[in-house]
């Protein structure tokens, strides 16, 4: 029939040679489409199995990820496909004290594992905190919640593993898991031995704050520094250091006094991390960062991990107040209701909503965050800076960034400001990992 046509109506074949053309290049076209679509909803997470749905990185480098997508637009879709790193987490004292469920989102915490996977964390420390009334028993205590934290990887095999190295983070990535890490909030945890060190390190600790608000045989605190109960670092202490470096134990300097802190750093041949700390200069608080202690953290290869706690990130905040979760719960749930099994149209949908439903003056929101990363970044550049919420450890985070579902707020707020997706993915994670790589 074609030779047919051709021979007797050149002219008609080809008008339909032409219109076959374009059926075939539409027919491509939705195809094309189809399967974008299916690559987007690939990357956000299923809210039935709350499993992270990104797709096969068995042979990426995470360390050297190609650019992906076009921002802002798709800024959603970059944060479920990035490694979000968070370097400070207390969910671990709710599980002592309260009896929290790390399966479930409990009323009364801010993150557990549905919440940090439906926030696209991929890896997350767990800080190993000692109440005062602990401190008598530090050791036995930080050993109790490494057994809690081991148990609970058993019992969320399927979602949640513990790693050691790099090249544990690595592998629990490529099986689409929460990668989990351990450090120590306080060394009252070693005691007075010095070997402590080296079982902590055998059980998977991979950074310990020297102090917490409480100046120990070690160092001087933040807060007794101000209180004029400067000792600076002990010889006990600088032994500390030394074993710390050997054995690939990063040196939290969060809560350090400053004059203790100048000594570790006149020592420590190994980067300085600050796990949950800000920036002095934006809000001057004991616990805060000097721009020349930020600088000597660079200068280390180190990073700063902002503090989500709203009296750390602005001046002046207000110390009580109702969070966005609180103040919307019924527009908010509303949003989840309608979208929840579509995490980017979700996000997409709660963003637009908060950016529109403002709090009171001197209420920390996302800005605040972000003006304090943007800070670090204008100071020493944007390779040293990262994120340590410190949620479920006492704080009261931003208005905005309430809870572990808000993170994919920040990477949106990051591409709207201009920053491009390496740029991104550092801040979010890879800046950390760059770290923790050099152990």
């Amino acid at each position: 029939m074609t030779w047919i046509i051709k021979r007797r109506f050149p002219i008609v074949a080809a008008i339909i040679i032409i219109l076959a053309s374009v059926v075939s290049v539409t027919l491509i076209l939705k195809k094309n489409a189809s399967d974008s679509s299916s690559e987007s909803k690939g990357r956000v997470v299923n809210i039935n199995s709350i499993t992270p749905m990104n797709k096969d990185t068995s042979k990426d480098n995470i360390l050297s990820p190609e650019n992906k997508f076009k921002l802002p637009e798709e800024a959603f879709e970059l944060h479920y496909d990035a490694v979000v790193v968070d370097s400070h987490n207390d969910f671990l004292y709710q599980i002592v004290k309260r009896n929290a469920d790390f399966a479930k989102e409990n009323t009364f915490t801010q993150t557990g594992l549905p919440r940090l996977i439906k926030g696209g964390v991929r890896v997350q420390f767990f800080a190993l905190w000692i109440p005062p009334e602990n401190f008598a028993d530090s050791k036995e205590y930080v050993l109790n919640e490494i057994n809690i934290l081991n148990s609970l990887a058993k019992n969320n095999s399927a979602q949640f593993e513990i790693a050691k190295s790099f090249k544990d983070v690595e592998n629990i990535l490529k099986q689409n898991k929460l990668a989990g890490l351990i450090g120590i909030e306080g060394g009252t945890a070693i005691e007075n031995n010095i070997d402590n060190l080296d079982e902590f390190y055998s059980l998977g600790v991979r950074y310990i704050s020297l102090t917490w608000n409480n100046s120990n045989n070690i160092a001087s605190s933040a807060a007794d520094e101000e209180m004029g109960k400067v000792t600076g670092l002990t010889d006990f202490g600088k032994k500390v250091i030394q074993r710390m470096n050997s054995l690939g134990i990063l040196v939290d300097v969060s809560h350090l006094g400053e004059k203790s802190f100048w000594d570790v750093a006149a020592i420590s041949d190994k980067p300085l991390i600050a796990s949950h700390s800000c920036s002095y200069t934006l809000n001057p608080v004991k616990r805060n960062l000097t721009d020349e202690q930020i600088k000597a953290i660079a200068k280390s290869g180190g990073v700063v991990m902002i503090n989500f706690h709203s009296t750390f990130l602005k001046k002046d905040a207000k110390k009580k107040i109702s969070l966005a979760n609180k103040v919307y719960s019924k527009e908010l749930k509303s949003i989840f209701n309608k979208y929840g099994d579509d995490l980017i149209k979700y996000n997409e949908e709660r963003y637009n909503f908060l950016q529109t439903n403002r709090p009171s003056e001197n209420t920390a929101t996302l800005d605040d965050l972000i003006e304090q990363i943007e800070y670090i970044i204008k100071l020493v550049g944007v390779e040293y800076v990262g994120l340590g919420s410190d949620y479920d450890g006492g704080i009261q985070p931003p208005f905005d960034l309430y809870d572990g579902t808000c993170y994919p707020m920040i990477t949106k707020r990051l591409a709207e400001k201009g920053y491009s997706e390496l740029e991104i993915r550092n801040i979010l994670g890879l800046n950390f990992l760059r770290v923790f790589k050099s152990l």
